[in-house]
């Protein structure tokens, strides 16, 4: 008789390892000391035992969501402006507020976004903003997992790139590796924001400190000819040409792409954070996914900043990333659920380069994973569990939520924080922001 010792098992679920099997009714999944020891339905000759058992009857387990691409301090500028160009609301509304932003606000506004994220399922994060080392500690806090890649930009002045780029290797020696969790990225605006002198000196310094680089990138029409004007090329071409394009750059957006942008990328290994909903209600467009996805190209999903979204819930967007494909197609088979909800784990993971640490429920793996119940009236019957979760599943399912084989939600509430507390705080700080 074979037994696996575990600190943690759950037992009897709906197993969806998205490792390639499919989903396994009547599965355990096994945690000892923070990682995977077992993960599937019980062999004849294995007994597994476990410190803590739980039922999963009723319930999927699934890995953690992976949100590629967000702005978690934004949660400040939530409702701030609407129904307005993404150009007109970065310059006139947005950025002018965020300049009166500083350390102790960024965190107030990340740790907010840490909770919404972690009880609507997220386990892991990629963030871009300023004032990045409150976002880790927030991160840490709240006990998630995430990817900083802290802004840096010099449209405003020279000395405003150096400053952000110095700020952005702090925050690098400091965080990087930090509890295991915390993984620091070098994140340059945008082509239109970055001078070709700043975009070089990024690329730099990520080759010497052996990481990786996150960028917005053709994610408007106007930023296209912007570029084609001033540089003759297209965003992608004019990265390629300056040699920031590789295995360990993360495209956020990636909307519009010549076919010749789309095979530039597949011959990187660029990896793309599809964001559908701001997409779309920034009046952005239509990122091609499926051409992409058929290039070989890494594509993850991300939900990008609460002030664009306006939610931070990967389950929504899951369920809007296939509908938006599906209606701009006129194509109901064009992305499957089972493909979108790839993009919301696995894919997550491999476009963060966290692939062979999270993303599926496999033995060896860091468990991070959550606990879904599919007994609501919205998910019964259950004819197809990749259906439910992606079409008709709702984040207020998600009773739980591990990181590293620990709960950082229960019950739908975060374990380590105050919610009450964090939301009081963050409306004092949005007033004094906005001067009510």
């Amino acid at each position: 008789m074979r037994v696996v010792e575990a600190d943690l098992a759950i037992k009897g679920c709906l197993l969806m390892p998205m490792d390639g099997r499919p989903p396994i009714e009547g599965a355990w999944l096994a945690v000892r000391e923070g990682r995977i020891v077992y993960a599937g339905k019980p062999k004849a000759g294995t007994s597994i035992r476990a410190e803590l058992v739980l039922s999963g009857e009723g319930k999927a387990v699934l890995p953690g969501l992976v949100n590629c691409h967000t702005h978690a301090p934004m949660t400040l500028l939530r409702g701030l402006a609407e129904d307005v160009p993404l150009d007109v609301w970065l310059r006139e509304h947005i950025w002018p507020v965020e300049a009166r932003m500083g350390p102790d606000e960024v965190y107030w506004g990340a740790l907010l976004a840490c909770i919404e994220m972690a009880i609507t399922g997220t386990t892991c994060f990629c963030d871009m903003y300023f004032h990045e080392a409150s976002v880790a500690e927030a991160t840490l806090k709240v006990g998630l997992r995430a990817v900083l890649a802290p802004g840096i930009l010099d449209a405003p002045g020279p000395d405003v790139g150096e400053k952000l780029l110095r700020d952005a290797l702090d925050v690098f020696r400091r965080y990087d590796g930090a509890e295991g969790k915390i993984k620091v990225l070098l994140g340059p605006h945008a082509p239109y924001s970055c001078s070709v002198d700043l975009l070089e000196q990024v690329r730099d310094e990520a080759r010497e400190l052996g990481t990786g680089i996150h960028i917005h990138l053709a994610e408007t029409e106007g930023e296209v000819q912007e570029a084609m004007a001033k540089h003759g090329k297209t965003p992608v071409e004019l990265l390629d040409e300056l040699g920031l394009l590789g295995p360990d750059t993360l495209a956020a957006h990636c909307v519009h792409l010549t076919d010749h942008d789309m095979a530039i990328l597949a011959r990187r290994g660029v990896k793309v954070a599809h964001c559908p909903i701001s997409n779309a209600k920034l009046g952005a467009g239509v990122a091609k996914v499926p051409e992409m996805l058929k290039l070989g190209i890494t594509v993850g999903l991300g939900t990008d900043g609460p002030a664009s979204n306006n939610s931070l819930d990967m389950l929504e967007t899951v369920k809007f990333a296939c509908l938006l494909q599906k209606a701009a197609r006129h194509d109901p088979t064009v992305l499957r659920a089972e493909q979108a909800l790839d993009m919301a784990t696995l894919g997550g993971a491999r476009a963060l380069g966290i692939d062979g640490l999270v993303g599926s429920l496999q033995p060896g793996k860091e468990a991070d994973f959550i606990v879904v119940d599919l007994k609501g009236p919205r998910t019964t019957p259950l004819h197809d569990p990749y259906a439910a979760l992606a079409y008709s599943a709702c984040s207020s399912a998600i009773e739980a939520v591990f990181v590293r084989g620990e709960p950082i939600v229960l019950n739908g509430q975060p374990t380590k924080v105050d919610v009450d507390d964090v939301i009081e705080k963050v409306a004092g700080i949005a007033s004094m922001l906005l001067g009510a």
